[in-house]
């Protein structure tokens, strides 16, 4: 399991690491815990999150809960393998280290050669798409 590797690797250079499990135990888990559940009780800590779930951006309930909760979200790209979380991780440690330190909670995206926040993400993604003819730009 992907998890498991990361937070050993984690565990590994001296932080504390906390699993779904350790949070709301196997019960609640296995019952099924909402994001507008559990990111609040991430929030409040002013803890770090870590995955894979694009999608919570493009839903709205559960995009309010993540903004409402105040959390630094740092997210893999859904296709990479074990090692390439590891590398992820490794790569940009310090910038993680200085955005969760710095207490602005924001969603990141981690690549090789940096960490991007949503408001690049958004401006990368609205430049990749062609211009429709006689469309205004999103706003924001």
């Amino acid at each position: 399991m992907h998890g498991r590797t990361l937070r050993r690797f984690i565990a590994d250079l001296g932080y504390r690491v906390h699993s779904p499990a350790s949070v709301f135990g196997r019960d609640r888990l296995e019952q099924g815990v909402r994001d507008e559940d559990w990111l609040p009780v991430i929030g409040s800590r002013g803890w770090v999150v870590f995955g894979r779930d694009q999608n919570i951006l493009r839903r709205e309930v559960e995009l309010r809960a993540l903004l409402d909760a105040k959390v630094h979200m740092f997210l893999f790209p859904g296709d990479v393998l074990r090692q390439e979380i590891i590398d992820l991780v490794q790569a940009n440690l310090g910038a993680i280290c200085a955005l969760a330190s710095a207490r602005q909670p924001n969603v990141y995206w981690l690549r090789r050669d940096r960490v991007v926040n949503y408001e690049q993400r958004r401006a990368e993604l609205a430049r990749r798409r062609p211009a429709a003819v006689g469309r205004r730009p999103p706003a924001g």
